[in-house]
């Protein structure tokens, strides 16, 4: 029999966990970042199953050797496997909300070493302010005045 944990399933020896993560909270790319970041001491299987990503995950090393005296029960890696999805699904959002500064940044360098044909639009010293999501993007481009 397997016991539950919030939306972590453990088999009977509780040497792999399942754990349930809510596509709506988490993106696949988020899951399968943070899940790469772990391979190292971790296996990990990932499936979608409707709205949710199941993921089978167990510890590499279970007997401990010489380099690594002490090893971590799957118990003892939910908590930093929480973490890790976090952390990548917060490094997402803060990549897509920052794409278009980026861009320009990359732009106007590009434009400045006059590898770029034509300049970007706008001078170099563009405002670049931060505004709610509804307000409109999150850059402010003004053209030139001739002259």
């Amino acid at each position: 029999m397997s016991s539950l944990v919030d939306a972590v399933q453990f088999d009977e020896k509780r040497t792999t966990a399942t754990i349930c993560v809510d596509k709506r909270v988490y993106s696949k790319g988020a899951v399968l970042r943070a899940f790469y970041w772990l391979g190292k001491d971790l296996h990990s299987r990932i499936e979608q199953d409707g709205e949710f990503l199941r993921i089978s995950v167990g510890p590499k090393m279970l007997v401990p050797t010489l380099n690594q005296p002490k090893v971590k029960s799957i118990d003892e890696w939910i908590p930093e496997i929480f973490e890790a999805l976090l952390d990548a699904q917060l490094r997402i959002e803060i990549q897509t909300e920052t794409a278009a500064v980026r861009e320009l940044i990359i732009a106007k360098a590009f434009a400045e070493s006059g590898i770029l044909e034509d300049p970007p639009p706008g001078t170099f010293d563009d405002p670049v302010k931060s505004s709610a999501p509804e307000s409109g993007p999150l850059i402010n481009i003004k053209n030139k005045p001739p002259g």
